[in-house]
């Protein structure tokens, strides 16, 4: 079940103290190496499977990606659906709160679009 964008995300008073700005409170939820990639990549292809996701970003290994993915669904920033059948099935899905970084991460793709050759 989504949770409510406006509950606190885990560990909300150390991320706080950690950062006396909200753009260094996004990047402890977003800015690891591979957590908006992987958001990026759920949000276009929703719902995803986990064999789905590690094809799409193949660089990333399993054990990382198992990582970021709990890590992102302790945020609520993602949903896990596992699915009771043989092989196990498993979905991951935006939740609102997922879904409310998606223009956001659609103006970082695009501005990496316009520089990455340049650098």
């Amino acid at each position: 079940m989504d949770k409510d964008i406006t509950e606190k995300f885990p560990n909300q008073e150390k991320r706080q103290k950690d950062f006396n700005c909200s753009i260094g409170f996004a990047m402890t939820v977003i800015g690891s190496k591979w957590r908006a990639i992987i958001l990026w990549h759920i949000l276009k292809a929703n719902p995803i499977r986990y064999g789905q996701l590690k094809k799409s970003v193949p660089n990333i290994s399993h054990k990382i990606l198992s990582q970021e993915l709990k890590n992102l669904e302790l945020d609520g920033i993602i949903e896990r659906k596992a699915y009771a059948t043989i092989p196990p099935k498993v979905e991951y899905m935006p939740t609102d709160r997922g879904k409310s970084l998606e223009n956001i991460l659609s103006e970082l793709c695009n501005w990496g679009k316009e520089y990455m050759d340049t650098f």
